[in-house]
């Protein structure tokens, strides 16, 4: 195995890791925006995290982990001064109330 692949493999390791323990957090508190009538819930993005957290390979753990929820990384506006300035969310959505 070369280094490139060793390395490669602790990154998603590591990514995976963290997928699982994100998950398994997150479910609480997606039961209590549920709780009070939402369908949807916005996580703030830790920039120490943010390439864990944005990867696509986070992405998609998890929302293998969350039957069911779909989870996203998007952007939204940072202050209602400045609309043209950005920070990171993770969008965690369960349909509608119609489902």
């Amino acid at each position: 195995m070369t280094l490139k692949e060793k390395l490669l493999k602790e990154s998603r390791n590591t990514i995976e890791d963290y997928a699982i323990r994100f998950a398994c957090n997150i479910e609480p508190k997606l039961a209590e925006e549920a709780r009070d009538g939402r369908t949807e819930c916005l996580i703030a993005i830790n920039n120490e995290h943010k390439h864990i957290l944005t990867s696509p390979l986070f992405i998609s753990a998890v929302n293998e982990l969350l039957e069911g929820v779909n989870v996203s990384a998007i952007q939204i506006s940072a202050s209602q001064l400045f609309p043209s300035i950005k920070k990171d969310v993770l969008k965690a959505s369960w349909g509608d109330m119609s489902d």
